[in-house]
């Protein structure tokens, strides 16, 4: 999605060549328009421009001047100059500001056309090579540590451990299906805790720093950063000879160490928990949950405390409905409109309690899981300023007041009605959100033909982004809106040709052209004869 901006002192050209020129056949969908080098300049600031057409000779700054200041602020920017004067001399000067092409007025549509065509493959290539491998390898490298993290977070969260596993060689994490692993949880405490964001973040990498150098002769370690602020620590033995019992009481006198060094060198306290052993990576999930549980039981608000859990993880599934509360939350999806996202996310809540079937007892979840649904639906509608009897049907409206389900089936299938109905209103109120949109372009343009309709002026008035407005228009209309306004404007001096004795002149500056011989051009192009030709028609039908 390229943007494209014209540059000429004449009003006439700039809308010309923004409207009757098919830029959207060489993968430009937004142009802009300036009608000086200050206003370019000022243009440029507020979008992101990728080429620039801008004519040579223009009182105050010239071309040669503004891509000047282009090359020096926007390196990237590709730039075309447009010029009425066959100088040698200018043309040197655009070369040596690495101008991509110097074309002469008057330019044929075709040839302006195939000039922006090879700018747009040369920036193609050049998004091509940025995506190449070794740019892709050297920003895994400089992003290693996030990528671990959040993988780590992953696998915490129970995703895919397929996916986790294709993960693993990538980002050089020496961790296998069937190996022995341990798991630790640090909380943050005393002054770190109080810290803001970016500070607290640095204790962490410290904290981190601390626990590799200690343990790193005897240990290969993961660690990454929780929803609830535990720094949470993956750990392997590097001798897979030792024996479990072994290992476990070596990581406890590492984590005992880890606190004094901690408080001794950070000069702040934190808690330990050194959490259950399981294997890599079917069991990682359940050690994380046995570990946040015991840290919430067993040394909730106190301080400085270092508790070990011994209890072997089992296998059975916990109680608990952790995917109702893992991130991203239902409200957060809801809050984005992520409908999709939401309707698997509660697909997948149900699923253990779907497969379960009479063999488990599972009406406590479902009282848990009807709780927070309800009111994650119940926040959206209110949030967007409606009442639940204004979204939902009557049959749906009535779960709410008296819940009647008996089945996970029952009230899996009531909550994507729900979501469904939600959806559906969501959607009604974008479309008529963008109808209201297209009326008011168009009452705009229809007020202000004669004067500036370019796409930055009409996106201004609606208060909107010219790209955003752009696809809005497009997407409900069919047609770009630089065509509407270029058909409105033929379309309108058509009219007056057939209808009034205005000469030429006249009616190219009613329908926005200062420049006779430019509306002469556009408008043989629209109707495949002049101006004149198509009144002399009209009068002897």
């Amino acid at each position: 999605m390229l943007q494209l901006l014209l540059v000429d002192d004449e009003r006439s050209v700039v809308e010309t060549l923004a409207e009757t020129i098919p830029w959207e056949e060489c993968g430009i969908t937004v142009v802009h328009e300036a009608l000086s080098g200050p206003m370019a300049l000022q243009m440029m600031e507020n979008h992101a421009v990728d080429i620039v057409i801008t004519d040579i000779r223009m009182p105050g700054m010239s071309g040669i001047e503004l891509i000047t200041q282009i090359n020096g602020k926007w390196p990237h920017v590709k730039t075309i100059l447009l010029t009425g004067y066959a100088d040698f001399d200018y043309a040197k000067q655009a070369i040596a500001q690495n101008t991509f092409d110097y074309l002469l007025k008057p330019v044929s549509d075709e040839d302006l056309l195939e000039s922006v065509q090879r700018v747009v493959n040369q920036i193609k290539e050049k998004w091509e090579e940025v995506a190449s491998y070794q740019k892709t390898l050297y920003t895994l490298n400089e992003n290693l540590p996030l990528l671990r993290a959040n993988t780590l977070n992953e696998l915490l969260r129970g995703s895919s451990q397929a996916a986790v596993a294709d993960k693993l060689k990538l980002l050089g994490l020496p961790f296998a299906d069937g190996d022995n692993i341990g798991m630790m949880l640090i909380r943050m405490e005393e002054r770190f805790a109080e810290m803001p964001g970016q500070d607290a973040a640095l204790m962490e990498y410290a904290i981190c720093n601390i626990t590799s150098e200690m343990m790193q002769n005897d240990y290969y370690i993961w660690h990454t950063r929780d929803a609830h602020d535990y720094i949470v620590l993956l750990v392997k033995p590097r001798d897979l000879s030792i024996a479990e019992a072994d290992a476990k009481s070596l990581l406890e006198r590492y984590a005992a160490q880890i606190q004094t060094n901690v408080q001794n060198y950070l000069k702040g306290a934190i808690s330990i928990l050194v959490g259950g052993w399981g294997q890599f990576p079917s069991q990682a999930k359940e050690i994380y949950e046995q570990a946040v549980t015991t840290m919430r039981r067993k040394m909730g608000h106190g301080k400085g405390l270092f508790v070990t859990t011994q209890e072997a993880v089992q296998t059975s599934p916990i109680n608990t409905i952790w995917s109702l509360y893992e991130p991203p939350t239902l409200i957060s999806l809801l809050d984005a409109g992520r409908f999709d996202d939401i309707e698997a996310k509660i697909r997948h809540i149900f699923r253990d309690m779907l497969e379960a079937g009479n063999e488990q007892d599972v009406s406590e979840q479902l009282i848990e899981a009807y709780h927070v649904l309800a009111g994650a639906f119940s926040y959206i509608i209110h949030k967007n300023g409606k009442l639940l009897s204004t979204v939902l049907s009557p049959e749906a409206l009535k779960f709410f007041h008296s819940p009647a389900y008996t089945t996970a089936a029952q009230l899996m299938e009531w909550s994507i009605r729900i979501l469904q109905g939600i959806r559906e209103d969501a959607e009604q109120e974008l479309k008529d959100n963008h109808s209201s949109i297209v009326r008011s372009v168009r009452s705009f343009i229809d007020i202000h033909l004669a004067k500036d309709v370019s796409l930055p002026a009409i996106a201004d008035h609606v208060h909107l982004h010219p790209v955003y407005l752009s696809k809005i228009y497009k997407a409900e209309t069919g047609e770009p809106l630089t065509e509407y306004v270029y058909r409105l404007r033929m379309e309108k001096a058509a009219f007056l040709l057939r209808t009034t004795p205005g000469k030429v002149f006249e009616i190219a500056e009613i329908v926005g052209y200062n420049n006779t011989a430019y509306f002469i051009r556009v408008f043989k192009k629209f109707f495949d004869v002049t101006p004149q030709e198509y009144r002399d028609d009209a009068q002897q039908r």
